[in-house]
């Protein structure tokens, strides 16, 4: 960003921890604007030395008419095969994979009819194999856990309404686009209740996560090693295990809920309204 020529200069962050790089931060002092997607965001580059009148909460959006809810048959499909939980994030230590699946493993036993579904691969590391990262975190613990490979954007809404519930224990986000994608496809979600999905979530339409603690960034694959990378979120585990089997064994009530998340993606989330958002901010009406 800092070689860019123009009369009126955007920059667009999408953060994750609370400490932003010094570098990136002196760059970002000479935008005209900083968008970000959350009221989260917007605190943490104001507690990182930026100035609250150059920083606009912009949020994302989904596309509701890709995602959308199961019809009858595909919601008859779902009565012949045990319940699954979805998980959809890359593998990394942010997204709290592995705490998911030792809180799995624990909580349900190996006959309950009941699965964790992980589309979990990292472009970013070509090496890895999930079968065998899922063997190493069991460590020989029996578990119904699965792994969905990865697909066209045009067969994810299959993958999300071939589950019944969405749980996403992550570290941190700057947007959390599978949360709302889960939400639009009328799923309830179990998310960490921090950074930017905490603009999403109410105990009306999800599960949110309690946060137990803020910890140390630790991640080389992600962030240097020893660098000063600030805190993110430490979820509550007991909390994770109550929640999924709330979810498993009041699937009413979990049902009601991802229906009014539906509504609210519908209604507050769409991409239309973040380009209403974003013409406000620049001063515009959005013209039909």
């Amino acid at each position: 960003m800092r070689y860019l020529r123009a009369s009126f200069r955007i920059a667009v962050v999408v953060w994750e921890t609370t400490a932003l790089p010094r570098d990136k931060r002196f760059i970002l002092e000479s935008m005209d604007h900083i968008w970000t997607p959350s009221q989260w965001g917007k605190r943490l580059l104001v507690e990182n030395g930026l100035r609250p009148e150059q920083v606009f909460v912009v949020p994302e959006g989904v596309d509701t008419n890709l995602f959308y809810p199961a019809d009858a048959a595909e919601e008859e499909a779902r009565s012949s095969r045990p319940f699954r939980f979805l998980c959809v994030g890359k593998w990394e230590a942010r997204k709290g994979i592995e705490d998911l699946i030792r809180s799995f493993a624990e909580e349900f036993r190996e006959d309950e009819e009941v699965e964790l579904i992980l589309h979990c691969s990292n472009l970013m590391m070509p090496w890895l194999n999930l079968e065998y990262e899922i063997r190493r975190v069991l460590a020989g613990r029996p578990a119904r856990v699965r792994v969905s490979h990865p697909v066209p954007e045009g067969s994810l809404r299959d993958l999300y309404i071939g589950c019944d519930a969405f749980v996403l224990p992550t570290r941190a986000e700057g947007w959390g686009l599978p949360i709302t994608e889960a939400m639009a496809c009328g799923l309830p979600v179990i998310v960490t209740n921090y950074s930017a999905p905490a603009d999403l979530l109410n105990e009306e339409i999800a599960y949110p996560l309690r946060v137990s603690r803020l910890v140390a960034v630790q991640d080389p694959q992600t962030f240097p090693a020893g660098g000063a990378n600030g805190m993110w979120a430490q979820p509550d585990l007991e909390h994770l295990r109550w929640l999924m089997r709330r979810v498993f064994e009041h699937r009413d009530e979990a049902a009601a809920r991802g229906r009014r998340a539906r509504a609210a993606m519908c209604s507050q989330w769409t991409w239309d309204h973040a380009a209403q958002t974003a013409c406000a901010v620049l001063g515009q009406d959005l013209k039909p």
